[in-house]
């Protein structure tokens, strides 16, 4: 698996140099690529940053007090995600903790260089995507051998280099970011929610062939209704099955999801009828009698 190893400044490189070095003893499938060249310098352009990415599966990014907010490692780190995917790329944190990084590049899942449990965390990702996985087992003592050479190596950069106060972040910068993930993740799950209708469909589809394109919308309505009556945390299990003449849900609950079902039996038994589908709601291994039968008329 090739990795791309994105740096900016001397000791973003020193960084890089020592993770080409050491990644490929945890697993000889790593192929680590740095490139020779400072993109602070600005002469590493987006076509060649694609070509180098072709045959790359995961990318790193070296950041350090210093370079965090410079373009070009912004850049290359936003070019890295659109090839690679966001998933598929850590900032690795050279002299800063995850909680004073700022700027575009605090999106991604960084990587606390000085966290042995961080870096090992980002050493079993690596590994469970190359073409051969070592066994977890093996792959953590390999890694307990060979930190101690990483580690030595990071604190030497750290050391070497004069010593910054770590920038402050103000509390409502903080809060401010917050706000703002907080509001991409409900766009997200918002348009989520508006696929759940059609991916709802095609699911029941494959559960039941036997049942028609307009079954299927009455389906997925009672389905609905009856999880917003017994409580969506209260529901184990549901499956549809086709009797001769209808559908029929059946949905195992939580004996508080049938406490739900039986007080708003009167309603759930209108919605049926209205649909033509039937539900049984019980809790599993309780006979027929003591569950909510619905019936389509």
């Amino acid at each position: 698996m090739r990795v791309f190893i994105s740096w900016s400044g001397d000791a973003s490189k020193l960084c890089a140099e020592a993770l080409r070095d050491w990644l490929p003893f945890m697993n000889p499938g790593i192929d680590p690529f740095v490139s020779s060249q400072d993109i602070s310098k600005g002469e590493r352009g987006l076509d060649k940053i694609a070509n180098k990415l072709q045959d790359c599966t995961f990318g790193i990014v070296c950041v350090t007090h210093e370079n965090q907010h410079a373009p070009w490692i912004n850049f290359e780190a936003g070019a890295l995600s659109r090839e690679l995917g966001e998933s598929k790329l850590a900032p690795f944190l050279l002299d800063l903790e995850v909680k004073d990084l700022s700027g575009p590049i605090a999106q991604f899942q960084a990587t606390e260089s000085a966290s042995r449990t961080e870096v090992w965390a980002l050493v079993k990702s690596l590994n469970e995507k190359c073409e051969t996985v070592i066994d977890s087992d093996r792959l953590r003592v390999t890694f307990d051998r060979f930190w101690s050479d990483l580690e030595e190596n990071l604190k030497s950069i750290r050391e070497s280099r004069p010593s910054m106060p770590t920038p402050q972040r103000e509390t409502s910068e903080i809060l401010n970011e917050l706000v703002a993930l907080v509001r991409e993740q409900s766009s997200r799950f918002s348009a989520l929610e508006n696929r759940l209708p059609t991916l709802e469909a095609v699911r029941l589809s494959e559960e039941s062939e036997a049942i028609s394109a307009s079954e299927t919308q009455n389906v997925l309505n009672l389905r609905r209704t009856i999880m917003r009556s017994v409580g969506n945390t209260n529901v184990i299990r549901t499956s549809i099955n086709r009797t001769s003449s209808y559908p029929e849900i059946n949905m195992e609950v939580s004996e508080q999801g049938l406490s739900n079902a039986r007080a708003s039996s009167e309603e759930l038994q209108s919605a049926a009828s209205r649909l033509g589908i039937a539900a049984v709601i019980r809790v599993p291994n309780r006979p027929r009698a003591e569950s909510v039968v619905l019936a389509p008329f």
